[in-house]
């Protein structure tokens, strides 16, 4: 961990040094819209970096209402399955929510032989009702849902600062751009004309 630590001070050390100078498409890379600033695009870079803020707001959202559902289907099983909570797996929290109690899935787990599935008694659960467990699972499927859903959106999330690195190269690669319609009696053409 104390090596981490020397490693992220020493690299921001370096980077925001005077003597030290990032290339805009590196700049983009880190932050999104940094690298379009530089070159004096201020709309894209605007562009570039609300939605890095949106996605990063949303990501985090995200992870706090699955977290928070967590909490809430496992207080749930406490309170109608005799569950104590602590120090259970993904895979318990799925099992408790699809058999009524620990006999019942480790006996279906004993006819499809899978000994290393079957749960001691320090791991039962009993569900009062069986729409007390249908209403877990659906508790449990939401929060999975949300923490897929904060997956997904941190990948969009990096793939914003790869569009906004290529970005930064076509805007300081291209000093001029522009289309030139061709319409002849027998075809139409579209060229493009990219002066470096």
């Amino acid at each position: 961990m104390y090596k981490k630590l020397v490693l992220l001070f020493f690299s921001f050390s370096i980077l925001f040094s005077q003597d030290f100078t990032i290339k805009p498409v590196i700049k983009s890379f880190l932050i999104p819209g940094w690298g379009e600033k530089i070159l004096g695009n201020k709309k894209r870079s605007r562009f570039f970096s609300n939605i890095e803020i949106s996605l990063l707001t949303t990501c985090i959202g995200s992870y706090l209402i699955s977290h928070h559902q967590v909490l809430q289907y496992r207080t749930y099983a406490s309170n109608h399955a005799n569950v104590k909570a602590r120090g259970k797996n993904h895979k318990y929290w799925v099992d408790i929510g699809n058999y009524l109690n620990m006999d019942e899935h480790n006996a279906e787990h004993l006819r499809w032989r899978e000994f290393d599935a079957i749960y001691d008694r320090e791991n039962s659960w009993s569900w009062d009702t069986e729409s007390n467990m249908k209403k877990f699972e659906k508790m449990r499927i939401k929060s999975d849902y949300y923490k897929k859903a904060g997956e997904y959106i941190l990948g969009a999330t990096i793939l914003n600062h790869i569009i906004s690195a290529i970005d930064v190269i076509y805007l300081s690669k291209v000093k001029e751009l522009s289309f030139l319609p061709k319409i002849d009696k027998e075809k139409v053409e579209m060229q493009v004309i990219i002066n470096l």
